[in-house]
């Protein structure tokens, strides 16, 4: 399988043995979640879900920054405490998640690894990679990025580029560049009860450690593939891999993975534009699965454009894909039911094509458009092609919907017993007599059960509600 790596700048052949590590960086824990969140979310749930078709064992670790500036802000302005504030939208961001059909993972929260990042801290300060600055409320801990020599590699930004970018100016810093590993409490920490006891006193740490400990804890060092948005490329990748080094004398990650922005008609999403798109609102007018499809319609390397057109055209996409399982999984029930086995129209198999797709560098709209062709020949072969043709089409869409997400807990069409079939043939004389009250009444009787009957011009099928 050939991804991008960040660091290699290139696509190259992933080596990966019988288990896969991933670690890709979650929300901050402090409103709710957007459409941007949801690109990577449901990106990497793909990902796992192909390797695990695959044959690969996957552990798979998205965390929770439950301890931020932000949290700690909104827990301030609201008169609360910060952990009140993260706990109440991990919970909301759990429920956006299961409406995009992603699998569970490992989720750690920050706030559960504490002891483990002022070990890590210590350790960086003893093996020389950082140092303390007095402050009012005891000591702030940075990294010193001129004690690390590949400093930028990841980013391939230049010297004085890192130190543009910097965002934490301090002038008791030893270089621009130096980033905080620990930060003493300040008066809206101890507001939002966000501090914990430490050597340097009460304080909490940097954002970038965190991530350093929660992956290396619970994946060991290093692990196969670290996940996230663009954005994070720099600093806080950066960061996460020059801390983690110096911890463990080792690359940390084998490869990285970053995916695109997600613009909304044409413009980044921002607060002063007004264009944040919650994942709830989307999936309250349009459902999940017309998310998740939308989401995964354009390649992760480039950036996906949303609109309420493109939205609706994906949930039109979705449900098509859905009615092709289920006229396969129809007429699969019906010629069960009526013995009618026929040596009909042979549908190709699209499987190859589908694992070629996204094999190549996880060409996931690629992938789609083979589903497609797939439900093309099923449709137009609905009623002529063999049983063998049609449970093998059945099983490869079922195979692809799943690995994309795009399909859950679906139930097959029923073989018929004797008394169901005699009704099912009653209720197509009485339509043949127009009758239509009997066949009405039929309709609603299978329907009371949970089974909808569908006219076609071969008949009778039928499936699951």
């Amino acid at each position: 399988m050939k991804l991008f790596d960040t660091m290699q700048k290139r696509l190259v052949d992933l080596e990966l043995g019988d288990e896969v590590r991933i670690y890709v960086c979650g929300i901050t824990a402090y409103d709710y979640s957007h459409i941007g969140h949801a690109r990577n979310v449901v990106l990497f749930d793909t990902l796992r879900r192909f390797l695990e078709f695959r044959g690969h064992r996957v552990i798979m670790v998205q965390n929770f920054t439950d301890i931020d500036d932000k949290i700690i802000n909104r827990a301030v302005s609201e008169g609360r405490k910060a952990l009140e504030i993260s706990s109440l939208f991990i919970e909301e961001f759990m429920r956006d998640v299961e409406e995009l059909n992603v699998k569970e993972c490992i989720r750690p929260k920050v706030s559960d690894y504490i002891p483990q990042i002022i070990q890590a801290v210590q350790r960086l300060i003893e093996k020389g990679y950082a140092y303390t600055v007095e402050k009012e409320n005891g000591e702030d801990v940075y990294f010193h990025v001129p004690a690390f020599d590949g400093y930028g590699k990841l980013s391939g930004l230049s010297t004085e580029e890192l130190k543009k970018h910097r965002i934490e100016p301090d002038p008791m810093k030893k270089d621009l560049r130096d980033f905080a590993l620990w930060k003493a409490a300040k008066k809206e920490d101890f507001e939002a009860e966000s501090y914990f006891d430490s050597p340097w006193g009460p304080g909490r740490p940097g954002w970038h450690i965190e991530c350093s400990i929660m992956s290396s804890e619970i994946l060991g060092t290093p692990f196969d593939i670290h996940g996230g948005g663009m954005d994070l490329i720099f600093p806080h990748h950066e960061n996460e891999r020059a801390q983690s080094y110096a911890l463990h004398g080792v690359e940390p990650v084998r490869y990285w993975v970053h995916n695109n922005f997600v613009t909304v008609n044409g413009e980044k999403m921002s607060k002063s534009l007004g264009n944040i798109i919650r994942i709830r609102d989307v999936v309250e007018r349009h459902g999940g699965m017309a998310l998740r499809y939308l989401l995964l319609s354009a390649h992760y390397r480039h950036p996906l454009d949303y609109s309420e057109e493109r939205v609706v055209e994906a949930k039109r996409s979705y449900e098509y894909l859905l009615n092709s399982l289920r006229n396969a999984d129809m007429e699969i029930a019906y010629l069960k039911t009526f013995g009618g086995e026929r040596d009909g129209d042979e549908i190709p198999s699209f499987m190859d094509a589908f694992v070629e797709a996204l094999e190549n560098d996880f060409n996931t709209p690629k992938a789609l458009a083979v589903m497609h062709e797939l439900a093309s020949n099923i449709n137009s072969r609905q009623f002529s092609a063999g049983l063998n043709s049609l449970e093998r089409a059945f099983e490869e869409l079922h195979t692809m919907m799943d690995v994309m997400g795009l399909v859950r807990d679906y139930r097959r069409s029923p073989v018929l017993g004797e008394e169901d079939r005699s009704r099912v043939l009653e209720r197509e004389v009485a339509r043949r007599k127009r009758e239509f009250d009997v066949a009405d009444r039929i309709r609603d009787e299978f329907k009371n059960r949970g089974i909808v009957l569908v006219d076609t011009k071969h008949g009778t099928r039928w499936y699951l509600a």
